[in-house]
């Protein structure tokens, strides 16, 4: 059976560098990434599919949505999104923390307070029944304190 997990980036050049050969990465990976572009596209963002992509990103500057409500909103969100787009796994959960990391850039004379998330999925793949773990974190809006 052929792999048709392509790998991302995917560069069209190498494709016809290569002998016609694509670089290919196992199922965990692929979905991986996969999930990566799902936690990182805006709604509306992916112009032949207006459904791709989370919802908290249209909230994410909004400084009257608690720290409950934005994880709330972006564990149903990359549910449905994993559900509508990830056809290989099965039964995700999704867990989302938010907390702040603050940097102190002494050489400049201000501190810089970021909002961290960190992301775990558990799953099934559909085709074995295998478990799928997944977790990564983001910065988002970075705050300036001179």
């Amino acid at each position: 059976m052929e792999n048709s997990n392509y790998k991302l980036p995917f560069r069209p050049l190498n494709l016809m560098a290569s002998n016609g050969q694509v670089e290919t990465c196992d199922p965990f990976e692929s979905i991986a990434q996969n999930i990566m572009l799902l936690i990182t596209t805006k709604k509306g963002e992916n112009r032949y599919d207006e459904d791709y992509g989370n919802d908290v990103w249209d909230i994410e500057f909004d400084n009257g949505i608690s720290t409950p409500t934005w994880e709330n909103i972006f564990v149903k969100s990359l549910i449905r999104q994993i559900n509508n787009y990830e056809s290989r796994l099965l039964n995700p959960k999704v867990q989302a923390h938010i907390s702040y990391v603050e940097h102190n850039y002494n050489t400049r004379g201000f501190t810089e307070v970021k909002k961290k998330v960190s992301i775990g999925i558990n799953a099934k793949l559909e085709s074995t029944g295998e478990n799928f773990n997944f977790s990564t974190e983001l910065y988002l809006s970075p705050m300036s304190i001179y």
